[in-house]
């Protein structure tokens, strides 16, 4: 080919190029967005409408907006401004509320960065298909999103300080994350995980309680003094029957979830000592095991369940031989068995109350025996999961006592 053709071909492939890769037609500039940060629901039943709090990054506050500072010298200050604001709107659907936001803010709101979705008890217990429903086809919401109910008045959440972080959806996605991994009272999960497991015939679902505390922030006015007190405790859970919440569990009830459910990271408790005299022993679960399993045939059928802890003495001040072979070891494992099956024992014993297998006994007959799911389905929750007789065995296994072998001698009184 001829030079001059090949420089006509490559001018004919910048012009094509220029035309179709141009990409520019529907750009959103970051500086016309506003990062929303957690965002919350509630159902106002008076004006039969949804509630939406939007908690979004204030660009201003951190500097970042791009614009002049209000003394003109275009520098990024905040001018002691709070580095997040709260706007809410109502209607008739969750979306239609979400997108009423839009006549109270002056960015256009990007979703992907939401960390955590507040429900109100007041929706929770009414049904919150409809705004998992908007989460599962709205594409920029991400279902890693945590998702939390919440015990008390979810604006005072929403405008909340938490003292340590610089806005309320980073101090309570960090509560969460803290909590679930220190203490195992939490049940935290994501959204797709809640929504895959509430898919499943013959499992219910359990979502992360949080309470708000009085504290004496008011939260609707920027700058001020910082406070020292977290705004929200967290612990426990909501019961589920299907989309609508039927109960609370309280934290130890979902402790002991968490060791059937295999989601129990660390946890305590604490236990008397057998020598008595008023000593207790603080004891850490570091790991666990929990097996299920289906016995007997279609007409005589049961399940066992079998839970097995290992842990440490993390404070103990009295007499007795902590070899790891001494009678004195057998028997606080003894003890430490018998605290976390009361745990256990106690959240059976509060779903079996509320009808919500969040167990997932009635998943185990459906995968494993799925002529005998067909037969019970259809009296499951009303009938045979609140009489169902579980053969619940623990075991605890003490990995050691913690560097020291004996404990102190009391000086003279």
């Amino acid at each position: 080919m001829p030079l001059k053709h090949k420089a006509l071909m490559l001018l004919l492939v910048a012009l094509l190029a220029g035309v179709f890769c141009s990409g520019c037609w529907s750009r959103r500039e970051p500086e016309l967005l506003s990062l929303v940060l957690a965002v919350g629901f509630d159902y106002d039943e008076e004006e039969d409408l949804y509630q939406v709090f939007a908690q979004v990054a204030n660009p201003i506050a951190s500097g970042t907006s791009g614009g002049s500072s209000s003394d003109g010298s275009g520098g990024g200050g905040g001018g002691g401004k709070k580095p997040y604001a709260t706007m809410e709107a109502k209607g008739h659907t969750p979306f239609e509320a979400i997108r009423n936001l839009i006549q109270v803010s002056t960015r256009e709101l990007f979703w992907a960065h939401c960390r955590v979705l507040l429900f109100s008890e007041s929706l929770a217990r009414k049904g919150i298909k409809e705004v998992l429903d908007l989460f599962e086809r709205e594409r920029q919401f991400r279902l890693i999103v945590k998702p939390v109910v919440v015990d008390g008045d979810l604006r005072k959440l929403m405008e909340a300080d938490f003292p340590l972080e610089e806005s309320g959806a980073r101090g309570l996605d960090r509560l969460i994350v803290t909590t679930r991994f220190a203490r195992s009272i939490f049940p935290e999960i994501n959204l797709n995980e809640f929504m895959v497991n509430l898919a499943q015939p013959g499992r219910e679902m359990v979502m992360g309680r949080i309470e708000v505390l009085d504290t004496g922030q008011s939260g609707s006015e920027g700058g001020g003094e910082s406070v020292s007190t977290v705004p929200a405790r967290i612990g426990g859970g909501a019961l589920f029957r299907g989309g609508r919440m039927v109960g609370w569990a309280t934290a130890k009830q979902i402790q002991g979830w968490t060791y059937v459910a295999g989601r129990a990271f660390r946890s305590n408790f604490v236990i008397e000592s057998p020598l008595g005299k008023g000593n207790r022993v603080s004891i850490e679960v570091l790991g666990h095991d929990a097996r299920m399993k289906l016995r007997g045939n279609e007409d005589n059928w049961r399940i066992e369940l079998e839970v097995k802890l290992h842990g440490r003495i993390t404070d103990y001040s009295g007499p007795g031989d902590l070899g790891s072979e001494s009678e004195f070891t057998r028997s606080l494992e003894r003890r430490a068995a018998a605290a976390a099956r009361n745990r256990i024992e106690a959240m059976l014993s509060r779903a079996q109350e509320l009808k919500s297998d969040v167990f997932g006994f009635g998943n185990l007959i459906y995968r494993k025996r799925p002529q005998l799911w067909k037969k019970l389905a259809p009296d499951w929750e009303e009938k045979i999961f609140p009489e169902l007789a579980v053969d619940l065995k623990v075991e605890f296994k003490l990995l050691r006592p913690g560097l020291v072998k004996e404990y102190l001698p009391e000086g003279p009184s």
